[in-house]
This record gives C-alpha cells, sequence and structure tokens, in this order.
C-alpha cells in the first residue's frame, strides 16, 4: 500500500482526475499527490504525526441548508461574484494574496507559477477560479480543478479586511454552486485532519464522506470512530506489541517517522521505509542493523524488517541505540530496509518472531 506518493502529469484529462480524487488523491498546484498522513502543526518543532483523510461532498440533490443560505442571501448582496472562468493570477490577484500573507503567511500562495503551470509552461488541470468584487474591487477569490464529475477546491484567497463576511468560506460555497449548476456530482474540498481541527470548517458545507483507508471506499463522515483513524489504529497495534515484548523483556519503542514521505522528493531506487510510525526493538550489535515491525492499516498485519538508520557520523545500530535510550517520540534520521525478517503477521505471530530474530542477533 501506498501511503504517499506524488506525480506531475503534463495534462491530466477530467475523466482521468475523476479516477484519482475518487480513490484519495488530491491535487497540489498542478501536480497529483496521495499522503495519508501528515505532521502537525506545520510551523512548529514540536509536531507528531496524523492522519489526513480525503472528503467529498455528493451534490446529488444537494441545496445549501438554511445557515449556509442566509449566508448566501447576506454576501451576494454586498459582493459581485464571478465563477468559472479559467484561473489567472495577475496584479489584482497578486495584491490580495499580498493582504492575506500578511495574516496569514503560511497559507498564501507563495509560487502562483507552479501552483497554475506545470514545469513545462502548460497546464495539467482545467483549473478555474472564483472572484469576489467589492464595489469592482477584487476582495476575494479561489482557484479550484475541474474533472467531468468532480470539482477539488484547491485554493481561497481573500483580503482580511473582510473577514466579517467570511469570504474564503463564500468562495467555497460558490464553487460548490457552480458545480451543481453544471451537473457536477462530487465536490472535494481537500482533507480533514482527527484531533487536529484547524480544518473542521470544511465540515459546514454539508455531511462529508471520508476516504476509509482499510477498505479504499467512501464512508459518512459521522460514522467515523476513533479507532477507525488510521494513525490511531497503527499506535495501537505497535503499543500491543511493545507491552507484548516487554513481557518477555524485550526492550523497544514506538516512534514518529519523519520521513515516511521521502517519496515526495528522492526517488532514487532504495528501499527507504515509507511508514508514519514504527517500533523499534533492542538495536543489533556495533556495525549491525536495527530491526523495526511496521503495522499496515490496510491489511491489518505487521512486518519485521532490519533497517539501516542514515544518521551522520554514526553507525546505523549506535543511531538505534540513541533512539532507544533518549525518550524522544520522533525519528528525524532516514532508514533504509536491508533485509526482510518477516512480513503480514498477527500480534501472536509477530511478537515470538520478533523474539526469536532478537535472541539470534544477541547470540551471532
Amino acid at each position: 500500500m501506498v501511503f504517499s506518493r506524488i506525480r506531475y502529469p503534463e495534462i491530466l484529462e477530467p475523466e482521468a482526475l475523476d479516477g484519482y480524487l475518487a480513490t484519495g488523491w488530491r491535487c497540489m498546484g498542478q501536480a497529483i499527490y496521495v499522503s495519508h498522513f501528515m505532521f502537525f502543526p506545520t510551523d512548529s518543532s514540536d509536531q507528531k504525526v496524523y492522519s489526513t483523510l480525503p472528503t467529498r461532498l455528493s451534490l446529488e440533490g444537494y441545496s445549501f441548508r438554511k445557515s449556509l443560505r442566509r449566508l448566501w442571501r447576506r454576501n451576494e448582496v454586498v459582493f459581485r461574484i464571478e465563477a468559472g472562468a479559467p484561473a489567472v493570477f495577475d496584479k489584482e490577484k497578486a495584491r490580495v494574496n499580498s493582504l492575506y500573507a500578511a495574516s496569514f503567511p503560511s497559507r498564501a500562495i507563495h509560487d502562483p507559477t507552479s501552483m497554475l503551470e506545470t514545469g513545462s509552461g502548460g497546464r495539467a488541470f482545467d483549473t478555474r477560479e472564483i472572484n469576489l468584487y467589492y464595489q469592482d474591487k477584487l476582495v476575494a477569490f479561489s482557484f479550484f480543478d475541474l474533472g467531468k464529475i468532480s470539482i477539488y477546491s484547491k485554493q481561497g484567497i481573500y483580503d482580511p479586511a473582510f473577514s466579517t463576511y467570511s469570504p474564503g468560506f463564500f468562495t467555497m460555497l460558490a464553487e460548490i454552486a457552480f458545480g451543481v449548476e453544471q451537473g457536477v456530482q462530487y465536490y472535494y474540498p481537500g482533507y480533514v485532519v482527527p484531533g487536529y481541527p484547524e480544518f473542521d470548517y470544511k465540515h459546514r458545507v454539508g455531511p462529508l464522506e471520508y476516504f476509509e483507508l482499510s477498505s479504499g471506499s467512501w464512508r459518512p463522515h459521522h460514522e467515523l470512530r476513533e479507532i477507525d483513524v488510521p494513525i490511531n489504529d497503527i499506535r495501537r497495534q505497535l503499543s500491543l506489541l511493545q507491552s507484548a515484548l516487554a513481557h518477555s523483556g524485550a526492550n523497544s519503542t514506538v516512534l514518529d517517522y519523519r520521513y515516511f514521505d521521502i517519496r515526495f522528493y528522492d526517488n532514487r531506487p532504495y528501499p527507504f521505509l515509507e511508514y508514519p510510525a514504527f517500533l523499534l526493538a533492542q538495536p543489533a550489535m556495533p556495525g549491525g542493523l536495527s530491526p523495526l515491525a511496521v503495522y499496515s492499516p490496510v491489511r491489518k498485519t505487521y512486518s519485521l524488517y532490519n533497517c539501516r538508520i542514515y544518521s551522520y557520523g554514526t553507525s546505523s545500530a549506535e543511531a538505534g541505540r540513541r533512539l532507544l535510550k533518549s525518550g524522544q517520540s520522533v525519528c528525524s534520521w532516514p532508514i533504509g530496509i536491508e533485509s526482510i525478517i518477516a512480513e503480514n503477521l498477527l500480534l501472536e505471530t509477530a511478537m515470538p518472531a520478533l523474539l526469536q530474530h532478537l535472541h539470534r542477533q544477541a547470540s551471532s
């Protein structure tokens, strides 16, 4: 199972975009990517891994509920709305983006060229725009990608002086209204992050579905249970393995892994570890490798690997010992899989298999 990938198509036909979105992928600039986990807060060194759940809103029979109709009626007499033109980033949008960046520097558009162009200067997606004007002056805009039956909401930017009108959320409603008018079936507002409420505003648009990683299907978000969140499942299962090892006298620790998304920027043919968290068992002897356990929230099984930790100035085994003793919660060194100990194990077989490997290592 791929938890994190990015692709840079020169062009992606509308039907192909529909297919990607329906399987949990998202748009970023003119790239298409999947990432089921991310570190938050993004602007802090004190981070941990969360699950990012792709969401969508069915537009079949959709209409604004009472509170959204009230917001629409209030704003449509204040702003002139232009919807659906091919997206451009001009001087007026640059002005609004600068005002937005002054209040929300991490959320502003920092590279408008990559937002709307591929590396060769073309456009992979049919990217459209929403514009809000106050007395013929642009005060808010958003970009969205249009498939054959889908809309992906890409970015909303506004002048903070108009915050009382909820312009960022209102451009989402304008995207939805455009989609309903065009007969689009699904509106994709991006991801939500259980346990991290910054993205919960997206639920205001209506009853969202979320992409369930374990089944590869869409389910009503109101049915989501805490244990259904992939990172919660991973942490719980790794903790169960850690407890079982501790009862047998084996030392281990569970760590979030900074480089689980290494394939976003490193395509070398190395067998990098690509899980968001792992269990590190008692490291090997000096010069040896470190045994790791990972848990797949899709297959619901454990895999055991001999791994090399690529730290600077120390051996892999020494890096493993440091991680085990440090008490830290995040591994910030890349890890490569050197060999497979065993794969697709249940808890009752993973624990003895790992213990047997540790004993064999200790006696060699």
